[in-house]
């Protein structure tokens, strides 16, 4: 369960900061994922997710450096809201 929360809190938290503007498509894409996680119902699906979050991350990093203090914002909140809806389905306290 340790190594759970690791994985994802890693995979979740990757490049937030940059240092220009043009960062839009990185933030919607942490919002789909976010939308994504927290529509799971178990374990499979939060695993597949955070997978598919982490793949997508690796492939697309050049576009953290686009991102503005207003994009890492945006990231930030994403990728809370997500850790938060894994942690509820990893717990069991997701209904």
């Amino acid at each position: 369960m340790k190594r759970l929360h690791v994985i994802l809190l890693a995979a979740f938290t990757m490049p937030t900061i940059g240092c220009d503007s043009g960062g839009g498509e990185y933030v919607k894409k942490m919002e789909e994922f976010s939308t994504t996680m927290c529509a799971c119902k178990d374990a499979a699906c939060v695993t597949k997710t955070s997978a598919d979050n982490a793949d997508w991350l690796s492939k697309n990093a050049a576009l953290a450096a686009k991102m503005d203090a207003k994009d890492a914002e945006k990231i930030t909140a994403a990728t809370t809201k997500m850790t938060e809806c894994a942690t509820k389905i990893a717990t069991g306290a997701a209904k």
